[in-house]
């Protein structure tokens, strides 16, 4: 026959079990789970189903003074310590990955999975994100080392959830769904610190033996790696724990960037993020993502100023992020904009004539590079910056340079590109251009007996070439050189028709055009015996 399971042998197990557990046991009934009896549900039946060691069965018994083993209400609630559950692994999901990633020295991709025991590694430009089965995400931010030390739930128990990350190096940030119910952990531990967490949105820096906390909302509990109080850290406000000491205590976050202003489109392959500066601050991170929780980040930089670049993104719709770091290195309240990357086709390089340059009155050539993904380009001249006032307007030009006629004044000109599906780039740069008049013709000379002297209009530390020939194509050269004032004196050649042209050199080296030619008549000298032919006649 089989023995008989007599309510003697039941009490004995009961004891045992106490005896094992002990006090333990007593303190694990604080931090338990609330189970439902249904029909035919036993004590017994509980312990091979619920608990990680059935014979703990009794355990419950005490603790819920449970008459009968084999016989409950349907609907009593019981109250079961998580010590005493069986486990059921858990597993995050790969929710976003750039700039690589690995788990336990691999690769790690979109959608893949990792559990318990996992050690997840970013690079220096890397990000992940990780979905954890309650809803609550894991960000790690680049250079993190995060090993993930719990993630699992409790057999029977739907809504329990345990996980617990230790960040050995890096930055993370996070964002946690409310945990149901006592049992519920979450928890993030770092050589210097230990954060419980209820559900909230929060980062965590642990990095040069020390720990930063940041509250975005919510509430967690702090508690540094030397024994002292534990801190209710609440929003809006950080935190340092450095190694060997309590906690400090909680200081305000510096305020978030005022984006209100701010541009929302960049036309440049560098993104340029100019910032209002804040109080306290000395210095500034900005984030780029592509959604607008940010789960999907794919950059970010770090200044002293507020002057942001951040540069290798295609263009397209991003969010930008952006926040103040204080002497503490606590980085303060975010801040949100939704911004827009149009940088392709880039604009060509310019050729001739150089920005800020100088041309001759007349017609003026201009030349640019040939830019990657072109098909033809738009260019516009205008005698304002900001080019209201157009002189010359084509938006579908070939070729990668113009001859355009101009008169002397002041312009502005730039140039952009168009792909062949007439997808439009931005404008390049405006960059300037001085038209110069051209040369004025040089006055008739004042001669003497053995030279001749010539005088013109020019600016302060102008230069003059000259050329003077007996030809108007001056191709017979008499004289040529350099002078450097607006005057010139040459011996006086033979009589005859000879020609001059001079052109002036500005001091930053522009070189204008040759003057028209003037025409220079050299008289002839008389002989001297002829100033006596009158008189003779006379005579």
């Amino acid at each position: 026959m089989q023995p008989k399971v007599t309510i003697r042998r039941l009490l004995a197990v009961g004891l045992a079990a106490f005896a094992l557990l002990g006090a333990g046991a007593v303190r694990a009934a604080e931090d338990a789970v609330r189970y439902v009896v249904q029909p035919g549900d036993t004590l017994i039946g509980l312990g091979q189903t619920l608990l990680e060691n059935p014979d703990h069965w009794p355990t419950v018994q005490r603790l819920n003074a449970v008459a009968d083993p084999y016989r409950m209400p349907v609907g009593r609630s019981l109250r079961i310590p998580v010590s005493l559950l069986r486990k059921e692994p858990r597993a995050a999901r790969v929710v976003h990955v750039s700039g690589g990633a690995s788990a336990d020295g691999q690769p790690i991709v979109v959608d893949q999975t990792v559990s318990e025991g996992a050690r997840l590694v970013t690079p220096a430009e890397g990000f992940m994100t990780l979905e954890l089965p309650d809803g609550s995400r894991l960000t790690l931010q680049p250079q993190s080392d995060v090993r993930i030390d719990a993630l699992h739930g409790f057999k029977g128990v739907d809504d329990v959830q345990r996980a617990t990350f230790d960040v050995r190096q890096g930055r993370i940030e996070t964002d946690v769904k409310p945990q149901a119910g006592p049992a519920a952990r979450y928890r993030i531990h770092t050589p210097t610190a230990i954060i419980g967490v209820r559900g909230t949105s929060f980062r965590i820096a642990s990095e040069s033996e020390q720990t930063r906390a940041e509250m975005r909302s919510g509430t967690v509990v702090v508690r540094g790696d030397k024994p002292g109080r534990e801190i209710a850290l609440k929003q809006g406000f950080g935190l340092v724990a450095r190694a060997g000491q309590p906690a400090d205590a909680p200081v305000p976050l510096l305020a978030a960037p005022d984006v209100a202003s701010m541009v929302t489109l960049y036309e440049r392959p560098v993104m340029r993020v100019q910032l209002p500066p804040v109080a306290g601050a000395v210095g500034y991170r900005g984030q780029i993502a592509q959604d607008a929780a940010f789960t999907r980040i794919v950059a970010e930089t770090k200044a002293s100023v507020p002057d942001l670049k951040i540069a290798g993104l295609p263009d397209g719709a991003y969010y930008l992020r952006v926040r103040a770091l204080d002497s503490r290195g606590l980085e303060g309240l975010d801040a949100d904009l939704a911004v827009r990357l149009k940088a392709r086709p880039e604009p060509p390089f310019i050729n001739a004539p150089r920005p800020n340059g100088k041309a001759g009155a007349g017609t003026v050539d201009f030349a640019w590079a040939k830019a990657e993904g072109a098909a033809t380009y738009r260019f516009e001249i205008a005698r304002d910056a900001g080019f209201t006032d157009v002189v010359t307007r084509d938006h579908a030009l070939p070729d990668n340079a113009a001859a355009v006629p101009l008169e002397a004044g002041d312009y502005h000109w730039r140039l952009a590109s168009t792909r062949a599906d007439g997808d439009r780039g931005p404008w390049g740069d405006p960059v300037g251009l001085t038209v110069r008049p051209p040369m004025a013709e040089v006055p008739p000379p004042a001669f003497d007996e053995d030279s001749m002297l010539f005088a013109w209009g020019g600016e302060p530390g102008q230069t003059f070439d000259y050329q003077f020939a007996d030809d108007a194509e001056f191709t017979r050269l008499v004289a040529s050189g350099n002078v450097t004032a607006p005057e010139l004196v040459m011996p006086k050649p033979a009589a005859g028709a000879y020609f001059l042209r001079i052109r002036a050199i500005d001091p930053d080296g522009f070189v204008g055009g040759y003057s028209a030619p003037q025409q220079v008549i050299v008289p002839a000298e008389l002989p001297a015996w002829m100033l006596f032919v009158p008189l003779l006649i006379l005579l």
